[in-house]
């Protein structure tokens, strides 16, 4: 399980060292970073996936494309070269790229790791060889390799989907554009007890629908393989009393959740198969539109899936999803489902001229889901808005 990840001179960060939890929560001001360390690990697993001989890091991918690496070194340290490093139970990695203006890579320009046993180290064109080398930590490699990412921009209600093979894709998609096709093939997939919604069987399909209804109350969808052809065909209902109907004549939060619930479930019932590392599930805004009261549901359910074994990191601006999550520390019809240690939280805030404002701040939760400090900006605004209204 990941245990920190350092950035320096990435982005918007000189430098930043920010632990994980096997519950992260990522939130703040826009364009204060949150994003950047998600960006991070996805162009990790990217560059592992699509290129993993590839001398350079792949800034553009299928699951992120972030133009050329002179765009996102951090123009106030002005430096020549940005730093990716994760810290992981087993040991850690550390690569540092090297800045070229208007290249779609940045190369490596050295590439560190240790163990308990070891610690070595590959330089400018060795670097291409540290995915074969015995050297750098398997299990985190293979963490970064299998990495869910769910992307804010999901693509939500299309006539056809894509189908694929397990060769190729191993998840939903960054934009959830496989999610029909991940249901079809895996639907027989063993789901661990702690994932699954009660009196259901814990096969992968059987359980995607009974969490999207508890979701939307009568909701359910059929998929079926267009023959002679790469597309598959979905459809949903809102109500055990209507027909199924095509996603975009049903609302958007169906389309928008159930490639989150699909992700999660798939995640941890993939590794329990495979005997595999702890899943690292990513998922932005899961919010995407729901209902409060389902943007609480949903925080819990992140949770579940962390208490089930993966280790989950949110971006989010809900705090609806927020307190889901202290729901889910204090406990859900009394039980806990995560201890205040598995919960991380950081609150992200722009960088000031003279760099005197601390850019990260981590609030504490404790056993009864209360924070320790609740920094202005911190999903506050209900309480302006109503102190406006009412003259305080």
């Amino acid at each position: 399980m990941l245990q920190r990840i350092v950035l320096e001179h990435f982005k918007c960060f000189e430098r930043l060292k920010l632990p994980l939890a096997p519950l992260t929560l990522l939130t703040g001001l826009n364009a204060s970073g949150k994003s950047t360390i998600i960006q991070a690990l996805a162009l990790l697993h990217q560059t592992i996936t699509e290129n993993p001989g590839s001398s350079g890091l792949v800034l553009n991918g299928k699951d992120v494309t972030l133009g050329s690496a002179d765009e996102i070194v951090d123009k106030v340290s002005g430096r020549d070269s940005f730093v990716i490093g994760i810290d992981h139970t087993e040991g850690s990695m550390l690569w540092q790229m090297r800045v070229e203006a208007e290249e779609l890579i940045a190369p490596f320009a050295e590439i560190e790791w240790q163990t308990e046993h070891e610690k070595g180290q590959l330089i400018q064109d060795n670097t291409r060889y540290v995915l074969t080398v015995s050297g750098p930590p398997p299990r985190l490699l293979q963490t970064l390799q299998t990495l869910t990412y769910i992307s804010a921009d999901r693509i939500g209600p299309r006539e056809t989907y894509q189908a694929s093979s397990s060769t190729q894709q191993t998840g939903v998609g960054a934009r959830g554009e496989y999610t029909p096709w991940f249901i079809d093939t895996y639907e027989d997939l063993s789901i661990p007890s702690a994932m699954c919604h009660p009196d259901t069987i814990p096969l992968l399909k059987r359980q995607v629908e009974a969490w999207l209804d508890a979701f939307f109350p009568g909701s359910g969808f059929e998929i079926d393989r267009i023959p002679r052809t790469n597309l598959l065909v979905m459809r949903l209902r809102t109500s055990t009393a209507t027909n199924y109907h095509r996603p975009v004549n049903v609302g958007y939060g169906l389309s928008h959740v159930l490639p989150v619930i699909t992700a999660c479930l798939g995640a941890v019932g993939l590794a329990q198969r495979d005997s595999q590392v702890a899943p690292l599930v990513i998922v932005e805004n899961p919010e995407l539109h729901l209902h409060p009261a389902g943007q609480s549901a949903m925080g819990i359910f992140l949770a579940r899936t962390a208490a089930a074994g993966a280790q989950v990191i949110i971006e989010t601006h809900s705090d609806h999803i927020l307190n889901g999550i202290r729901k889910a520390v204090k406990g859900v019809d009394g039980d806990p489902i995560l201890t205040p240690e598995q919960v991380a939280i950081h609150f992200f805030q722009p960088r000031d001229d003279i760099g005197q404002r601390p850019q990260v701040i981590s609030p504490v939760i404790d056993l009864q889901g209360n924070l320790d400090t609740w920094p202005t900006d911190f999903f506050d605004q209900f309480d302006k808005d109503l102190g406006s209204l009412i003259g305080w």
